[in-house]
């Protein structure tokens, strides 16, 4: 199956990343680390303790230490445990409470950052979007920023926590410790070709997800076509191919990933082999400072494999934090355009030299200059490929002229505002989209102030009023999901209603009949002469009947306009309209 139109430029790496979106938390970070670290001298201090009571004990004994200079009776050093153990575990749910408070916060902004990004960039970006590559994005690899932010938390809690083992078995004996760190490094060094293999796979991973998602929502599209054609198994094997594909790299990534943890450990108890063996040579100088170093480096062995496990994790997060971020950068380098001006009307509407190319080597539109004035019905119609829906796009302002200008009343319309242009035009496509909800949530489309006597009026000028009326619940009918329980003609009828509802001074309509019965069609050849000359109109279409109405049409051919006029002009000087209209009156 095809990939992504849109190639994403390289960006900051993700550790960059990584750190950018962690300074946003900066506070519940460092209370992360002051908790964290509270929590591990907590759980040292009850070690050491413990471990000179229990040699005080076993020596018949009822004071401990010198522990840093200090004894004290067994009943203290135990009661002083059971208080360290029940404070180590406040401070440890405390710790969770934060990680996971933190991980729900970068979950929600990390996708509404990246859906805001979206829904902002313009149409020309939005329509190039791989099929369910945004969702993908949305989902799966938001949840590997999740996933990453935790294992962030935790690389900080295993730090701290190690650094306080550390220290406290500095307080027991400096050198030992000294060569256990050093051992600790050595361990991480060792380990760093294989998180780099994890970091390449888990990239490689992460595209073929994406692979997958575009793969299924595409097909999923087809259902129709796949039944119609026979062709089931043959989209089984295409889907079993990039589900294959999915699993045999996510496979590679856990194999990898997975191993980081059990070789760490090989490594460390073969350190602490060593450091027993050493032991033996050089003796042991005091046993219960021997005992509570061991326990403590015991209990750090156990932090480095934490992280070494969370580093694993955060190399196999990075293509994914990697790919949000250069994604929403691209989607906020493409933004739609705004602008602030206001013109005095929507009309007239005036193309100066304006030509249009998808790439270089693929113009669409070439050299159009004409103007439509206020009040007209302009057709619009020329052989599939010439550049006619192109043309409603410029019109709409969802694309930009690569030469020229489109102007609106004067002002080129990359200048004006939006928001005022969208109050003024409306847009019928050829295979009208309804919203899962009721009719009237369909008509309105999210814009407010829209009462119920507009309502009524936008669908009597549709000449769908009957339609609706005849719902189960009106208005207030859901209507399935996409709008399912209506026919072509309803859901076409359905979507001019949406467009005449907020009383748009520039109706485009983009082949509105050209899957409709003859009914259909009337009904709504019956709506664009109730608006002629009150509406500025421009009608895209391939039927000739629609175009009755228009006070000119224009001809376009290989991306240019070879005619434009009345319809009795352009039989004097367009082939193409001659032999259109020869065909239209022999079917």
């Amino acid at each position: 199956m095809p990939k992504s139109r849109r190639s994403v430029s390289r960006g900051p790496n993700g550790w960059v990343v990584l750190w950018r979106l962690a300074s946003q938390y900066r506070w519940r970070m460092v209370l992360l680390g002051v908790v964290s670290f509270g929590g591990a001298m907590l759980e040292a201090g009850f070690l050491v303790v413990v471990t000179a009571t229990v040699l005080a004990l076993a020596a018949g004994r009822e004071t401990i230490g010198p522990i840093l200079g200090v004894s004290m009776p067994v009943t203290v050093a135990l009661v002083l445990s059971g208080l360290s153990v029940a404070a180590r575990l406040g401070l440890s749910l405390a710790t969770v409470t934060i990680s996971t408070t933190l991980g729900a916060f970068v979950r929600t902004e990390q996708r509404r950052r990246l859906a805001h990004a979206y829904l902002r960039s313009s149409w020309s970006v939005q329509q190039a979007e791989a099929a369910g590559g945004l969702q993908e994005l949305l989902t799966s690899f938001v949840g590997r920023i999740n996933t990453a932010m935790n294992a962030l938390t935790q690389a900080i809690t295993a730090s701290l926590s190690l650094v306080a083992f550390m220290a406290a078995g500095v307080a027991v004996d400096p050198v030992a410790t000294v060569v256990v760190l050093a051992a600790l490094g050595i361990l991480g060094a060792v380990l760093t070709p294989i998180r780099t293999l994890v970091r390449k796979q888990a990239a490689i991973s992460a595209q073929a997800d994406l692979a997958l998602a575009n793969t299924v929502a595409e097909l999923s599209a087809l259902g129709q076509e796949m039944q119609t054609f026979g062709v089931e198994r043959q989209f089984e094997r295409q889907v079993d191919l990039v589900i294959d594909r999915a699993t045999q790299t996510l496979r590679r990534l856990l194999s990898l990933h997975g191993s980081l943890s059990p070789l760490y450990t090989f490594l460390a108890y073969a350190a602490v082999v060593g450091g027993v063996s050493a032991l033996r040579v050089f003796g042991v100088s005091s046993l219960a400072a021997t005992g509570s170093l061991m326990l403590l480096m015991l209990r750090s062995l156990t932090y480095g494999q934490q992280l070494m496990a969370v580093s694993g994790t955060l190399a196999s997060s990075f293509p994914s934090l990697e790919r949000v971020d250069e994604t929403v950068a691209h989607y906020a380098s493409n933004a739609a355009p705004r602008g602030e001006a206001t013109p005095l009307s929507a009309t007239p509407i005036q193309l100066d030299g304006v030509s249009y190319a998808y790439s270089n080597d693929r113009p669409a539109l070439q050299g159009l200059d004409f103007s439509i004035e206020e009040g007209e019905t302009i057709g619009v119609i020329g052989p599939s490929g010439a550049g006619k829906s192109t043309l409603a796009q410029l019109l709409l302002g969802l694309r930009e002229p690569t030469v020229g200008a489109v102007r609106v009343h004067g002002v080129d319309l990359r200048h004006v505002d939006r928001r005022w242009f969208t109050s003024q035009v409306a847009f019928v496509p050829q295979d009208p989209l309804l919203i899962t909800g009721t009719a009237a949530e369909n008509i309105r489309f999210f814009r407010e102030g829209i009462d119920q006597d507009e309502l009524v009026r936008a669908c009597r000028e549709a000449n769908v009023l009957d339609d609706v009326a005849g719902l189960p619940h009106g208005f207030d009918t859901h209507l399935g999901e996409r709008g399912t329980q209506l026919s072509g003609g309803q859901r076409q009828r359905l979507s001019i209603a949406r467009a005449l509802v907020g009383k748009p001074s520039v109706l485009i309509l983009d082949e509105p009949t050209s899957a409709l019965d003859g009914k259909s069609e009337a009904l709504i050849r019956d709506t664009l002469a109730q608006s002629h000359g009150l509406v500025t109109t421009i009608i895209i279409a391939h039927r000739m009947s629609t175009l009755d109405l228009c006070d000119r049409i224009l001809v376009l051919e290989h991306g240019g306009a070879t005619a434009m006029g009345t319809p009795g002009e352009l039989l004097a000087t367009s082939a193409f309209y001659r032999e259109a209209l020869s065909i239209a009156g022999g079917a």
